[in-house]
Order: structure tokens, then sequence, then C-alpha cells
């Protein structure tokens, strides 16, 4: 029951592509999967996972600040990111607390998630597994496409936005240090030396720009 990023599901007659993929491992030391969906139609975002109990998929989608009402508490516990793939906005070994509900007759489901910074809360519902499939040969939409592309060019330019905020955040020891160092081996003034520093910050910055386009 596991699915790979950029496949195309077909859940009953919609299509979706996988956009993002994340592994998790709970309290329990249950490991499971959760896929973030973008649906054709439309482009909003679902998420997927398989539930071994209910042996069906939980079909979801963000909401805002929300109780459970006339829900039953069904699962409850820690759980920590141990691979993710895609876009997603988690990394691994980020933690969360998290509490799934249903509705008496297990027809609805409503989750929260505790992060360090923010809690999510999602409402959903079951699907059984006949009505999901990969769908082999279809055409992916360009706005989905771009979505993947921006995600490659993200990967590649993640290292320099790290690099970027390190210089930045230590831009006083590296100005006491390296440009004088800069200054006293070309014999330049020490400006020109500043000057080459912020040249490279300002073309980091217009790559990444461009490239985020």
């Amino acid at each position: 029951m596991e699915f790979n990023y950029g496949e195309t599901l077909r859940i009953r007659s919609d299509l979706y592509t996988i956009l993002g993929k994340i592994r998790y491992i709970n309290t329990h030391g249950h490991i499971w999967y959760e896929y973030k969906l973008v649906k054709y139609s439309n482009n909003k975002a679902f998420w997927l996972r398989w539930d071994k109990k209910r042996d069906a998929y939980q079909f979801s989608k963000l909401c805002g600040k929300a109780q459970p009402v006339d829900m039953k508490p069904v699962d409850s516990g820690y759980k920590m990111v141990t691979g993710t793939w895609g876009e997603v906005d988690v990394g691994t070994t980020d933690t969360a607390k998290y509490k799934e509900y249903e509705n008496g007759d297990g027809t609805a489901t409503f989750s929260v998630q505790e992060w360090a910074f923010e809690t999510n809360y999602s409402k959903g519902f079951y699907i059984n597994k006949e009505y999901v499939s990969v769908e082999k040969d279809s055409e992916v939409t360009e706005s989905i496409l771009d979505k993947m592309d921006t995600i490659k060019k993200l990967k590649f330019i993640g290292p320099i936005g790290w690099i970027l905020g390190n210089l930045l955040l230590y831009m006083p020891i590296f100005d006491i240090k390296i440009l004088n160092d800069v200054r006293d081996v070309l014999t330049w003034p020490y400006i020109v030396a500043g000057s080459i520093v912020l040249g490279i910050i300002v073309a980091c910055a217009f790559i990444i720009s461009r490239t985020m386009r």
C-alpha cells in the first residue's frame, strides 16, 4: 500500500498527483506513510494514508481550528518524522502529539496534530481501497508540473540558502576575520573586499529569486 512521489492516483473519479510523502513512526512502534495530494481539477491539497485497522484509506483536508463534535477518540500518542519526499513542511526527527477521532458510525474523521510551533486540524472520511489506484498513463497538468519543477529547484538552492543564512548570522565575525584576511592578502582597500562579499550575497539572492519564478 505504498505509493511514490510524483505518481498519479485515481480516487473514485478524480485524479491526484502525489506532491509530498512523509514517513512516520509513533509511540506504539507503528510505521506508516502520509501523502500530500494535489487534485487535477482545482489544484487543492488533500492528504491520504492507509488505515490498517479500518482496512481502508483515510482521505482528509486541513481545516481551521475546530473541536470534534459528536465524535469519539480512537487513537492518540506521539509521532516522529523518519523520512520526507517532495513538498512537505516538516523535516526528519520533527515530532508531534496527535489525536484521532471518529463519529459514531465511522464515516467521518477528525485529527489534531500539535507540532512545536503550530497545531494542525483536519477533517476527512474513509475510502475503500478498491476506489484508490495508480493511474499509469495520465497526463499531468501544467500547474502541477510547475510545482514539481519548483520542488526540484528548491532542493538545489536549499544549501545556498543555508550558507547565506549562516553568512548573515555571523556577519560580524565574517567581517572581522575574513575580510581583513582578504584585504591583507590582496592588498585591496577594505571597501573593495566588502563589496566582493556583498556582490556574492546579491548574486545568490538574484539566482534564488529567478529560480522561484
